[in-house]
């Protein structure tokens, strides 16, 4: 299924923790270089993609995730430096909370899966933010990257901990009850534009860099990198790992493409999409569905399908 965002460039897609067949795309107008941004929530059951609601904003959208707690509510990363609170129920119109703390362009949003009132966000002002939907203002910040935040994404099985990824080379792992970052892994010589969890091993992480790389990386061993997967001839935009496999995971590029992995595999490339003509810089899996993926490119278009067919 392939649906078009009309002027938008995608820039983020998240399947609902909640209705398998719900998706969120979050996008911004020209590239994101200047101009307006949406939040779109698709319907995608069976074979077409339905808009339930779409929210404007003044300035492009670049993350979006879905709380945890309430099916209704989705939360944006946005240019101007605020991070925007949707209710769908509520249909389209103006967020209900407009936290804006951040400097300059918010370019990660993440919720906690464990204590559900959380989420972080992080920045080009090279500050991340702890929030609750309990307060008005930020709970935390932390100011130890050097550069542009580009992903900041929770532990799947720590309330407390949350990995960070950044264009200073590092990515770093946090603790909320401490000030300071618990751990530093010098991951790449390049900027880091993405990180993920493994859903079955809580010591497990994956980077991905503007080196073309992935490295997969266990907490306990930080000197050196378990594996590192190549395959991608530009600079990888988004990394996950699947839900329902341990060793799966996918990554998209600047390079168009989307590939699926498997670190079990002797190649573990097992699957290269083609199916975008501009910059692929959203992925993700369905968590109720087991091998349906979709991905957003700057070619205004969202693609919803099964791995192991062609997209």
């Amino acid at each position: 299924m392939r649906f078009a965002t009309e002027g938008i460039c995608g820039y983020s897609v998240e399947f609902s923790p909640f209705a398998e067949s719900r998706l969120a795309c979050a996008g911004a107008q020209h590239f994101g270089i200047i101009g307006n941004g949406k939040q779109y929530v698709l319907d995608v059951m069976g074979d077409a993609v339905g808009t339930e609601a779409e929210f404007d904003t003044q300035d492009g959208l670049y993350d979006c995730a879905w709380s945890e707690e309430n099916e209704n509510h989705i939360v944006a990363a946005s240019g101007d430096g605020s991070v925007k609170l949707w209710d769908v129920a509520l249909g389209e119109g103006k967020p209900i909370k407009n936290y804006h703390e951040h400097e300059h362009e918010v370019y990660s949003v993440d919720w906690n899966l464990v204590n559900k009132e959380l989420f972080v966000t992080g920045a080009w002002d090279d500050r991340i933010k702890l929030w609750s939907l309990m307060d008005e203002t930020s709970r935390m910040t932390y100011q130890e990257h050097q550069y542009c935040i580009y992903s900041t994404i929770w532990s799947p099985n720590n309330e407390s901990v949350f990995a960070s990824a950044s264009g200073d080379y590092t990515v770093k792992i946090w603790d909320i009850n401490e000030a300071h970052s618990v751990q530093t892994i010098n991951a790449h010589q390049y900027e880091i534009l993405a990180c993920d969890w493994n859903k079955y091993n809580e010591h497990i992480l994956v980077s991905g860099s503007v080196d073309k790389t992935l490295k997969i990386w266990d907490l306990r061993s930080p000197e050196q990198e378990l594996m590192t997967l190549r395959g991608h001839t530009y600079a990888v935009r988004r990394v996950k790992f699947s839900p329902h496999q341990e060793s799966v995971l996918a990554s998209c590029s600047y390079d168009m493409s989307f590939n699926l992995w498997d670190t079990e595999q002797e190649e573990a490339l097992v699957q290269q999409c083609e199916h975008h003509s501009e910059f692929v810089v959203g992925l993700d899996f369905n968590i109720f569905i087991e091998g349906q993926v979709a991905s957003c490119a700057w070619d205004e278009s969202l693609c919803v399908w099964h791995l192991g067919q062609n997209p």
